[in-house]
């Protein structure tokens, strides 16, 4: 996806999105969650919000991490998309629970969860624990116990010892590999190895761009010509996914006028 195909009206592109048709039931078969025999059929959920987690998708970009990472869209990215908030939750919930989703809490910085599709996550583990020379019994256990059938953000002791049969030098291996990260005594964050990289990149972009904004005059720039601005190399998550990080996050207020979009910073 060119760079010119940034969010380009966000209006027009919300309606899009909202009318596309929905994907082959094939394409997405019934999923049970193995806790507590609860099944979830993916093609029932509305095909927007699956699209707008595509959209999202394409927007980052991959190739500039190297395999570091798989792609992380910001769970408030969406709502730059689909106006319907409280929607967008149950609907982000619906796939989370479906397996199709995992979500992440990346620090204080972020005060929001991450998203990143639960194949890519496990493609993702795999790598990392290979590269760590993690054993391949704690990968494939983790893949198949925590990956394919645990949904939540957290998981404590009794769970991981009791429910999936990982032993403490196990779980210190899955500490060591940065798939667990400590939350409290005995209870760990599910997590996603190399977090840290994109939160760098993350924060760095943001600010870039909202400091751009903030120095024009009256903190309002026309979508067109923010575009045309340069933007730093080393904000590898680029300007359109930004765009739709900080009016998903209120940071930027979308004005419609007869030059075009105006974005306009939010008053702090």
């Amino acid at each position: 996806m060119s760079k010119r195909s940034m969010v380009n009206d966000l209006y027009k592109t919300r309606k899009r999105l909202c009318t596309t048709p929905s994907s082959s039931t094939n394409e997405t078969p019934e999923f049970n969650d193995g806790l507590n025999g609860t099944s979830f059929i993916a093609a029932e959920i509305p095909s927007d919000t699956k699209v707008t987690l595509l959209h999202l998708k394409e927007v980052f970009p991959l190739d500039k991490f190297e395999g570091r990472l798989p792609v992380v869209i910001v769970k408030h990215q969406m709502y730059s998309l689909m106006t319907d908030r409280t929607t967008v939750d149950k609907h982000l919930n619906d796939l989370k629970l479906a397996n199709e989703i995992k979500m992440f809490k990346l620090g204080a910085e972020l005060d929001d969860y991450c998203i990143v599709f639960t194949a890519d996550y496990r493609d993702h583990v795999r790598r990392v624990m290979a590269e760590l020379s993690i054993s391949k019994n704690v990968c494939n256990k983790f893949v198949n116990t925590v990956i394919r059938k645990y949904t939540d953000v957290c998981i404590n002791k009794d769970t991981l010892m009791n429910d999936f049969n990982f032993t403490d030098s196990e779980i210190t291996q899955l500490v060591k590999a940065s798939v667990l990260t400590v939350r409290g005594v005995g209870n760990w964050w599910i997590a996603l190895p190399n977090a840290g990289i994109f939160m760098k990149c993350f924060l760095r972009g943001r600010k870039a761009m909202l400091t751009m904004i903030r120095k024009c005059k009256y903190r309002e720039i026309l979508q067109n010509d923010l575009e045309q601005r340069k933007w730093p190399k080393l904000c590898k998550l680029g300007l359109q996914y930004h765009m739709h990080e900080a009016i998903g996050a209120d940071l930027i207020k979308c004005i419609q006028t007869t030059s075009g979009q105006l974005l306009r910073l939010k008053d702090t």
